[in-house]
């Protein structure tokens, strides 16, 4: 027994971070379950997160800098009906779908991810209502802020529990949520809404939050491992600028041989010209003091520069954020074609673990599902949700448009990335971007135009179809082929 314990303390130490030194006999991490880490630090983090993006501009900058890049102008549903699709369009771009009917879904969005970054969750309420001609199905979304929840809630009845205003089953999936009628931290109260907390199913809440360990309930604000050093960074820059005011302080001294020369109480005080007491200085004051006649300057010394520093903090922040320094700084002195691709691709594919792993399974999904579901019971179409319904994150613009485009011609030329992929790229459907060239060939050929960018008539090259391509157009627009159409193609 005793050679186990001493074989698994040897194993145990090991391991350089597993062992007590004099700079690590400090560092005793807990060992709580993710959900109690965040439990016991998300309302603190979440009010200094706020603070820091009011006041901060990195840190209002980060949050912006997320917002835009994963929903950007909006995170599309497209379906495969007609009667989905124009049901949505009047509800999803309308303030119809909004409960305050000030933003469109797509705002929305935008909106709900300012919140899950800024305060680490947010919540969206299903609000059922009477249908409209712009609001067909009869639902409206209301979002709220992280600290509707009521994380005072604590029980544990039978083999259900509610953690943190989290009411959860035997697995662990919720099955509700203790929510505040009205927010907390509110200054007033709306008539007929006590302040105390309701109960609502988990079918009517959507929870968005960044899940990064199993078995997490909530998540704290993004900003937590940077928000010390964006603090210290912003009184840092501060107290350089105390300093260069003072730096910036050349005065001119005059002193005077008076009655009272360096007699009394009055000796050696500053004066202005009219007499008055100075205790601070001003660029380009002229004092005077009783004393020897003489001339002096005042002219305090510069200090050295802070652009290293504040370099190697904003590099902290944006690596601490997930974002690259010249997003953060907006510093694009020292960055190429090729820096900016390679970190545009890591932050790329971020971006798009965050859209398919969080955004479109807690948010844009259910509200899809549940936009279905609503619309069945109205009537407008069969229970069964339908296949092929997809959502398209906004595509990410290219750094370098040309060379960009020549290398996704060469993969989809040679294989490697299939057409419809290549379309889903820039934020499009490949069904609906193949009806909406159809049309446009068709309304060009019926009007008698024809374009050079057009692939049916001029080749990559510049130079014209053969004849046989060329007649076989003429005969999908108009049914058959000209006379001299004809001629050539038979010349062919």
């Amino acid at each position: 027994m005793m050679n186990r314990l001493q074989r698994a303390w040897q194993a145990l130490r090991g391991y350089e971070a597993a062992k007590d030194t004099r700079s690590s006999s400090a560092w005793r991490p807990s060992g709580s379950s993710a959900t109690a880490e965040v439990g016991a630090a998300a309302v603190t983090i979440a009010r200094r997160a706020r603070d820091a993006v009011r006041n901060d501009p990195y840190a209002a900058r980060i949050v912006d800098l997320w917002s835009g890049n994963l929903v950007g102008a909006g995170i599309t549903t497209r379906w495969p009906d007609a009667a989905h699709s124009d049901a949505w369009r009047r509800w999803a771009e309308s303030t119809e779908c909004d409960a305050e009917r000030t933003l469109d879904l797509y705002g929305l969005q935008a909106l709900i991810t300012r919140a899950a970054v800024e305060s680490g969750e947010c919540f969206v309420r299903f609000l059922p209502e009477r249908p409209t001609a712009r609001n067909p199905i009869g639902l409206r979304l209301q979002v709220l802020e992280s600290d509707f929840l009521d994380a005072s809630r604590d029980s544990f009845v039978g083999e259900d529990a509610t953690i943190q205003g989290i009411h959860l089953d035997p697995v662990g999936r919720p099955k509700g949520y203790w929510l505040y009628r009205q927010h907390p931290g509110q200054t007033w109260f709306m008539p007929n809404m006590p302040g105390a907390s309701a109960y609502v199913p988990a079918r009517d809440v959507l929870h968005i939050y960044r899940k990064r360990r199993p078995g997490q309930l909530r998540d704290v604000s993004w900003l937590a491992p940077v928000l010390l050093r964006l603090r210290d960074l912003g009184d840092y820059e501060a107290a350089l600028l105390m300093k260069a005011k003072i730096e910036a302080c050349l005065a001119i001294v005059s002193s005077g041989a008076g009655e009272d020369a360096l007699t009394g109480s009055a000796a050696g005080l500053l004066k202005d010209s009219e007499g008055r007491t100075v205790e601070a200085l001003e660029p380009g004051m002229i004092l005077h003091r009783e004393g020897p006649g003489s001339i002096e300057v005042v002219n305090p010394s510069g200090g050295g520069s802070h652009s290293a520093f504040a370099r190697r903090a904003l590099e902290a922040s944006a690596v601490g954020t997930g974002l690259t320094y010249d997003q953060v700084s907006g510093d694009l002195t020292q960055a190429n074609y090729s820096s900016l691709r390679a970190g545009k691709i890591e932050f790329r594919r971020l971006c798009e673990q965050i859209q398919y792993g969080m955004l479109i399974p807690m948010l844009v999904r259910p509200i899809a599902e549940r936009f279905h579901a609503q619309g069945a019971l109205a009537g407008l179409w069969a229970p069964d949700f339908p296949d092929g319904v997809s959502h398209m994150p906004p595509a990410h613009e290219m750094i370098d448009p040309l060379k960009d485009t020549v290398a996704l011609i060469a993969q989809v030329r040679a294989g490697f990335v299939p057409q419809p992929e290549a379309t889903g790229a820039f934020g499009y459907d490949f069904r609906a971007v193949v009806e909406m060239i159809r049309e446009a060939n068709a309304l060009l050929d019926e009007a008698g135009i024809s374009l050079d960018t057009d692939p049916r008539r001029v080749a990559k090259t510049g130079v014209a179809q053969d004849p046989a391509q060329m007649a076989a157009i003429e005969i999908a627009a108009t049914g058959a082929a000209s006379p001299a159409r004809q001629n050539a193609q038979q010349q062919g």
